[in-house]
Parts: C-alpha cells; structure tokens; sequence
C-alpha cells in the first residue's frame, strides 16, 4: 500500500531516500527512483518531483478527484472531492487542470484565450495535460461532464495521444482514462460517465486504436465494447502491445501482439464471445498460453469445445488431449457423467490435477461459474488455499454473492487468509467495493479480525468474552504463519491501524496489552502517533 509523503518534505530529502534505497538494494538510479516514487503513489519520479517542487499547485482535490491506478483507488475519493469543492468552488478556476477535472469548459476556455500553450502543458499533481486530467477525472457532477472540457481541447489543438507512462513502463493514454477500469475492479476504478461519446471523439481526432492498456484494463469484466470500438477504428493483428517487456532490469519493445494478448486472455478466462470476435479480426489461433499449452488445449480446458472449433476453423491443429484436460473440461462445462466416469477410471487423478492446477478452482469462482464449483466441489477439490489465495477471496472481490454462498455452503473457510496480504475474504470483499458479499459475509460467523473492520462490536464482544485468549492472538497466529509484515498485529494493534475507535475502546476495556510492537520493534504507541487519530491515540495513552 502506498505510503503518505511525509508534509513539507523537500526535494533533497526526497534525494536522500533515493540514496539510502541505492545503498540498501544496489539499484541503479533510474530504478531507485521509481521505487520511492512508487512507494509514496506517484507513477512516475517526474509526479513525485513536480508534487514536492510546487505544492501549492498540487492539491488533494486532484488526486481524489481522478483514477489514479493505485490501490488508493476507491469511491470514497470521489465523495470527499466533491465536498471541497462544494466547500470551495474556487477550486475549480485555481487553473487549467482542476478546471478541466471539474468539467468546468467555460474557465477552460478562458485560461486558453489568455494563453493558448496552455493546452498541451503538463501540470497539477500528476504532471499531466488537461486533456488527461478530463479524461481520468470521475467527479461526474452534474451538468459538468468532462466530455464537454474534452472536446474544447480537442478544438483547440489538444494532443489526442497525450499520455503518461505509468512506472516508466505502462502507457496511460487520454484513452485509456475514458475506458477506465483494470485491475481494482469496476467499482473502484470506473469507466468515465460519457466513456463511448469521450472515446468516440479521442479516436475520430486522432488517437491510436492501439490501446492495449485500455484493453488490459477492461479485459477482466464481460463484454467487449472497447474492443470492438478500438476495432472499428483500425485496430489490426499487426499492431504490438504498449507495454514494454523487462527483461533483466531493462525494458525493451514488447514483442508480444495486442490482439494475440487478448485471445490468450479471453480463451483461459470463458469470454468465449470476445475471443471469436478477436480470431474473426485475425488474431492468431495458433498461439500458446504462457504456460506453453495450445490455444485449442486451452479452449478444451476452459468448457467451450465450441470455441476449439472455431479455434480449428482458423489455423488451429485439433489435437487429443489427457485425461487430466478432459476432467479440467469436464468440470468447467459442468459435465458430472464425463468427470465422475474420469475419476471412476483414475481415482488419483482430482488430487494429481489439483496439485499441478491449484489455481484451478479459483479461477472458476472468479468467473462465476456456479455449475463448474458445484462440480468440483462435489467430485473431491479442495476448496482451501493451495496457491495464493483460496476461491473464496475472488468470489468476494468480484461480489459474486451466489458463489460466496455456494462455497461456504459446500465448506469453504470463511477466515482463510490469502499468501500475499494476509487478508480474509471479507476484507477482499472490501477492497473490491464489493457491497453484496461485504453485507452477506458481515451477517455470517467472520472472527475478531474482520468483526473490528465491520465494527460489528456485538459479534466481537461475543468472541472474545467467550475466548478471552483471542483478544492477544496475532494474525501470524491465525494464519498458522510468521512471515508477513501484518503476522505480528493483535486485535488491537489491528484496530488502531485500521482506525476503529468502537472497537479499540472495547478491547481495552477487555483488558488488551497495548505493549505490542512490529516486526521492526517499532511500538503500537509510535505507530499510532503516525497512523492512527487523535482520539485513538488518547485512549492508549490514559492521563
């Protein structure tokens, strides 16, 4: 997660953590400076270097106003930009950018008649064009809508392919920003409120069709109305994906084709539809998965003997496949006579698939596919963590309510914790925006953890009055584990991070050690001085 830039800091202190980073790992430059510009959420060192060197000119209003493609990406951002500005609509003529956020055309007008370079001038706190800062902005007010400012620049001779490269490596395009979506999911990252009008006039004043981030972006929710738009605009087999490849710290052009990269996607991910529409505009059937499968394996494994044909239909070489693909099939189509007469066959053959596959049936709840999970489930896989995260957190992420109630029905844990954030489906949930599953899972049997960030105080009081020894059990306890940088929080330390001032006083009360500290020995007491807020830090600290 990334962390606050420290108020008031200065560009040679920002330096001299670009130093300490170099002596402590080794990397170049270039490198030591993407990882402190990372780390504090700027995409770029240039972001974190303009934000330092003009402050005034860089407000919160424009980074909660607009996607910034980090996990700080969240609605609540939005909320609280439009409350400054209605607290202070200045904000809106302070210059060309926050105008141009606002969707306020009339102040954008005026600033280019008194001075017409301003249209393709980066500023504000991402360092961007104007046109970028309409094209990313979801502030959505109304009668205010950033097409209108899009257009006006447009007009007066706005770069239609004005972009930014994210991290140095992942081009962000005036495009890519009216498409919106990616990897936080819908809720949190949203296609821009006039997205087909915005797109449409981007791409008929010039931008490139070749949008791959805009097609990475929207690649992992149904549909296909940016790839067909993109298509309709000249989109073709010959064009390469944007992103550079890095291989051995150094980034190069990336080899791979855009609409090749997309039919591996669509093929493993059931958008069986997509995937026909990319092979129908020439992407290549022959391809292979990055796991060296062939597309028609791939197909086959998936469920969809239909798109293996159609696989056939355009260069693919039908081929026979294992028993183990045929149960992987079988059970994503839903077949039980097929799998059951596999597995009547082969009794070790679920645990040898589910060993070589654990990702298996995660994927499948990701997709929503109830019939396959049922099947699974019902055949002999284990609906646990095997990987890294257990189905359970990507039915939650994706607010697949039915799958989330189909695999706690079917026994699936409702604590697990995932590998790399140690975090519990409920807080996936969360993280996704995901309303349904957070209202449904908040009602179900969640533990200390998840009770304190739902500040549901009767199921906590509950929990810990009936197992006094909970109220000191770490999340490393939990997990079974010692080797993330949250293992070492109680349930304390965990509210006061998580600002839970409810559920702080009831652990105090319940007795609760306040001498805890982190992996680094800083103590809770320091950390909450930092991190926490000022009511919290004066029930640790009691006169």
């Amino acid at each position: 997660m990334p962390k606050q830039l420290p108020w008031g800091e200065s560009m040679p202190e920002v330096r001299a953590r670009v130093a300490s980073y170099q002596k402590d790992t080794g990397a170049s430059v270039p490198e030591a400076r993407h990882a402190v510009a990372t780390n504090f959420g700027f995409a770029t060192w240039r972001q974190l270097e303009a934000y330092v060197t003009h402050p005034r000119d860089n407000a919160d209003f424009l980074l909660l106003s607009c996607l910034a493609y980090f996990q700080t990406d969240r609605p609540d951002n939005v909320e609280r930009a439009r409350k400054m500005l209605e607290d202070d609509p200045e904000l809106a003529s302070r210059d060309i950018w926050h105008a141009a956020c606002a969707g306020d055309a009339a102040t954008v007008a005026r600033f280019l008649d008194e001075e017409p370079a301003l249209v393709n001038r980066r500023g504000g706190y991402f360092d961007w064009e104007p046109l970028l800062y309409a094209c990313y902005s979801r502030l959505n007010l109304p009668n205010r809508s950033t097409l209108g400012v899009a257009g006006l620049l447009i007009e007066r001779g706005a770069d239609p392919n004005c972009h930014y490269m994210w991290g140095g490596q992942y081009r962000f395009t005036a495009l890519t920003g009216a498409f919106g979506e990616g990897e936080m999911g819908p809720v949190n990252q949203p296609p821009h409120e006039d997205c087909v009008a915005l797109a449409g006039l981007l791409l008929d004043a010039g931008a490139d069709p070749n949008d791959s981030q805009a097609l990475y972006n929207t690649m992992f929710t149904p549909g296909h109305d940016c790839l067909a738009m993109l298509l309709d605009h000249g989109l073709g087999p010959q064009h390469n994906n944007w992103r550079w490849a890095d291989e051995d710290g150094e980034y190069t052009e990336n080899p791979d084709r855009t609409l090749d990269y997309q039919l591996n996607w669509a093929v493993q991910k059931h958008h069986v539809e997509r995937a026909k529409l990319l092979l129908d505009h020439g992407a290549d059937a022959t391809g292979r998965t990055p796991g060296g499968k062939t597309l028609y394996e791939a197909a086959i494994r998936a469920g969809h003997p239909d798109l293996a044909r159609h696989l056939v239909e355009h260069g693919a070489e039908a081929t026979e496949v294992d028993a183990a693909t045929r149960l992987i099939g079988a059970c994503q189509a839903a077949d039980a006579d097929t799998a059951r007469s596999l597995i009547a066959a082969d009794p070790g053959l679920v645990a040898r698939v589910q060993q070589a596959e654990p990702e298996l049936v995660v994927g499948a709840a990701s997709a929503n596919r109830l019939e396959a999970v049922a099947l699974m489930a019902d055949v002999g896989f284990d609906l646990g963590r095997i990987g890294n995260v257990a189905p359970l957190h990507q039915a939650a992420f994706q607010d697949h309510v039915r799958m989330v109630e189909l695999l706690l029905a079917k026994g699936a844990d409702l604590n697990v914790r995932d590998d790399h954030h140690a975090a519990t489906p409920l807080q996936w949930a969360m993280t996704g925006g995901a309303e349904e599953v957070v209202a449904y899972l908040t009602d179900q049997g969640i533990g200390v953890f998840d009770s304190i960030l739902v500040e549901n105080l009767d199921r906590l009081g509950i929990l810990v009055d009936a197992t006094p020894t909970l109220i000191e059990r770490t999340i490393g306890a939990e997990r079974g584990a010692d080797d993330h940088e949250a293992d070492w929080q109680t349930p304390l330390a965990f509210a006061v991070l998580r600002n839970r001032p409810s559920a702080v006083r009831l652990l105090l009360e319940r007795g609760a050690s306040v001498d805890v500290a982190d992996a680094d020995g800083q103590r809770l007491l320091d950390l909450a001085r930092s991190e926490s807020t000022p009511d919290i830090l004066d029930m640790l600290t009691p006169p």
